[in-house]
């Protein structure tokens, strides 16, 4: 029983660390597979049904650090250092046109391409609301 606490710590402490070092999620999906295959292993299932599972388990965790981990860490750390694109949220401009991208909208003289938070037109007025990957994203104000 102590060992499989040994092991619960090490896999938590691998899917913490994930977190403050880039890893692609590799040290969250070894977590998580050392957790399936220890509980597994304390519940008597054989190696021949652990490995295959402790691996999807590995595979579908990295596949959501990949997709969702820069998000999270950003969430989990927010003293990054802040780039100049961080200060357009919060300001307002108007939509020029819709483009095939996206509404592009003027912002302090520069066209930017947005997402929007539901429709908007040419002409509307749009504030900025967050940025994702450098892309901002605009809510319409009446």
């Amino acid at each position: 029983m102590e060992q499989l606490a040994i092991f619960i710590s090490v896999a938590v402490g691998l899917i913490l660390l994930d977190v403050f070092v880039p890893s692609g999620g590799l040290l969250s999906g070894a977590g998580i597979a050392l957790l399936i295959e220890r509980i597994l292993a304390e519940a008597g299932v054989a190696m021949s049904v652990r490995i295959p599972l402790a691996a999807i388990g590995m595979i579908a965790s990295v596949s959501l650090a990949v997709r969702y981990g820069e998000r999270i860490s950003e969430r989990l750390s927010p003293l990054k250092e802040r780039t100049n694109v961080d200060r357009l949220v919060g300001l307002h401009g108007e939509v020029r046109r819709l483009g095939d991208s996206g509404p592009v909208v003027e912002f302090e003289g520069d066209l930017w391409t947005v997402r929007a938070e539901g429709e908007v037109a040419a002409g509307d007025r749009v504030e900025v609301i967050e940025m994702v990957d450098q892309v901002p994203i605009v809510r319409r104000v009446s």
